[in-house]
């Protein structure tokens, strides 16, 4: 176990995410001053067990308060990487970068004046980013550019465009049985069957109310989401009362069908009546045992069924798979890639494995493929050479190697909602146990949460909605 001593506590939290990233037995103490020397320039004295590194640079020069705080965090992160990666003569591909969303920094030097052109040698350069990944992160911001006007945002700290569209959000928090890798849901749906019709009817009331209050603010619904959790999980006529209510006409319509097993021709009626437009069908591997392992109940059979049953719909589909999977090697991973790949859907996202707190996982350090880079690198190269695009990319702590989740689509099926939220550029009006409702404007966000308990969730549910009423209409006043 390592000790971080440093005087600037305040941003203790960024200098640990880098830590992280490196950290092995190897490593007992490591220590980062920040000091000013003669107001001119910036010094950082930095040691990593007895070995010492001094770093200057100039002092900044931004006026502006948020950007003054950016560079101070900015110069520190990078030269506890540069400390780091020296030591351990190891480089990370998103190189000092450790935030969620690398997008938002290359759509900041965009609205900056750095021309698109330029971006991917300004990541390489200033944060150590690896080539692949910052080209990466200008084709993203590219197809985000090309089929969202203005990507709909505030674009970093840019002008706020479109301030009348919002996206609603609706949280369904159960699933047939817990995978390995997931830290949300504590029990499976058998143990909260007897919830689920009382659920279903607040969630609806609740979306009904949310909808009225949009329609007062004279905004408007740009997307909808329906997620969890599985809301497949809910039997036809209790999705049917949650889905009808948030139905929005000419809208974009999601609703995560994640579970093979919970999919049967008369959800997706449902769906199709409500106005669903796009499903998620996740299969994460197709591989029986790696599904026996990751505690999912369903078989590779009952989502190739489920897939060409959702087919004759007309839905767009999502599938998810999962790179670094306990015990699947590169070659397995090549396997259920290609299975994918044949059926062409609209979108596919690649997520790396994610060893999230809480979730069985993070207690087995045997998860940690070495080899999961390998596994996204060959998803990018049969990705494109299909004729995909990435679209969006995210990234969570102690994720497997340090990579990220990147989502990929065909041409004309790029998904508004999972750009507008990830960017996090429309403000998120949400509903359901666990939600988290979004408010956004230039260089701020606020949030408002429902309980993650659902019998709480229930029980508070008439003062949880004046608190949502005074938060929406009392933009940015914090509640106490």
């Amino acid at each position: 176990m390592y000790e971080l001593t440093t005087n600037r506590n305040d941003i203790r939290n960024e200098l640990i995410e880098i830590i992280r990233c490196f950290v092995s037995d190897a490593l007992t103490d490591c220590s980062v001053n920040f000091t000013y020397v003669d107001n001119e320039k910036i010094v950082l004295y930095i040691s990593v067990n007895s070995k010492r590194y001094i770093y200057s640079y100039p002092k900044h020069c931004e006026s502006d308060k948020i950007e003054y705080a950016r560079a101070d965090v900015y110069i520190c992160k990078l030269s506890l990487y540069r400390a780091l990666s020296d030591f351990f003569d190891k480089t990370l591909p998103w190189g000092s970068l450790t935030g969620i969303r690398p997008t938002r920094l290359a759509a900041r030097m965009l609205n900056n004046g750095v021309p698109l052109s330029k971006i991917s040698e300004k990541l390489r350069n200033d944060y150590f980013v690896s080539e692949n990944k910052a080209e990466l992160t200008v084709e993203i911001l590219k197809s985000q550019s090309e089929h969202i006007p203005d990507r709909l945002s505030v674009a970093g700290d840019g002008n706020f465009n479109n301030s009348n569209l919002v996206n609603l959000y609706v949280h369904i928090p159960f699933c047939p049985t817990r995978c390995s890798y997931c830290s949300f849901v504590s029990e499976g749906v058998e143990k909260k069957a007897w919830l689920l019709a009382p659920y279903a009817t607040a969630l609806a009331e609740e979306i009904r109310r949310t909808k009225d209050l949009i329609r007062s603010q004279n905004k408007r619904i740009f997307s909808v989401y329906a997620g969890g959790g599985t809301p497949t999980t809910l039997e036809p006529e209790l999705l049917f009362k949650v889905l009808k209510a948030a139905t929005e006409d000419g809208t974009e319509y999601t609703c995560e069908a994640g579970r093979p097993d919970t999919i049967n021709e008369e959800k997706l009626h449902v769906m199709s009546e409500c106005g669903v437009n796009r499903i998620s069908i996740n299969p994460q591997t197709l591989h029986e045992k790696t599904l026996r392992k990751i505690g999912r109940a369903h078989t590779v059979e009952q989502f190739f069924n489920a897939y060409e049953l959702a087919d004759k719909f007309g839905f767009v589909k999502n599938v998810d798979l999962i790179a670094g999977l306990d015990g699947e090697t590169p070659e397995d991973f090549e396997y259920k890639f290609n299975g994918i790949l044949k059926l062409m859907p609209e979108n596919i996202t690649v997520h790396t494995l994610c060893l999230k707190r809480g979730s069985a996982n993070a207690q087995s350090e045997a998860v940690r493929s070495e080899r999961t880079q390998e596994m996204v690198n060959y998803s990018v190269g049969a990705l494109k050479a299909r004729g995909y695009s990435p679209y969006y990319l995210y990234r969570q702590k102690q994720t497997t190697e340090n990579l990220e989740n990147i989502g990929w689509c065909r041409n004309g099926f790029l998904c508004v909602n999972n750009v507008t939220v990830m960017e996090e550029t429309l403000s998120v009006y949400a509903c359901g146990a666990g939600a988290i409702g979004k408010l956004i404007a230039p260089g701020r966000i606020q949030r408002i949460a429902n309980p993650k308990d659902v019998l709480m969730y229930l029980e508070q549910f008439e003062e949880r909605m004046r608190k949502k009423q005074l938060f929406y209409q009392n933009q940015f006043t914090i509640l106490t």
